[in-house]
């Protein structure tokens, strides 16, 4: 997927995995057979259909906004400087399925983060560590 495409996958996965009753908001909203069909897509090990994964997206989204929630899959994809990532361990985690470029930092949370679409695996982030690429 490009990288605008994984933006929109990582800004949606994170705000999912923060928030777990979104997925009841995206139902309310009418968009729940999307959102599935997308993680469902996301989760598969081939490589999705990157017009299809941006048109179930746009339908989230769209359905999202006309509930009070805009933007619901944009962000800023900057990281501050100075994080401090420790660079002896674990920096941060990363998508485990390799579909988009949400980044979580160790800063953030202490804990493995979630993954919407890996659900139904181990669900956990992978981990990442500078220099072992």
């Amino acid at each position: 997927m490009d990288d605008v495409v994984g933006e929109r996958v990582a800004a949606l996965c994170g705000e999912l995995s923060r928030w777990p009753e979104l997925a009841t908001m995206i139902r309310d909203a009418g968009a729940l057979p999307q959102l599935s069909e997308l993680l469902a897509l996301l989760a598969n090990r081939s490589e999705p259909d990157e017009r299809h994964v941006t048109a179930l997206i746009d339908v989230i989204e769209d359905a999202c906004a006309r509930q009070g929630l805009p933007a619901l899959t944009r962000r800023v994809p900057s990281l501050p400087p100075g994080t401090g990532a420790d660079t002896r361990g674990i920096a941060g985690w990363t998508c485990p399925l390799g579909r988009c470029s949400r980044v979580v930092l160790q800063d953030e949370t202490p804990h493995p983060p979630t993954c919407a679409a890996a659900r139904g695996e181990d669900g956990r982030m992978k981990s990442y560590s500078p220099g072992l690429r």
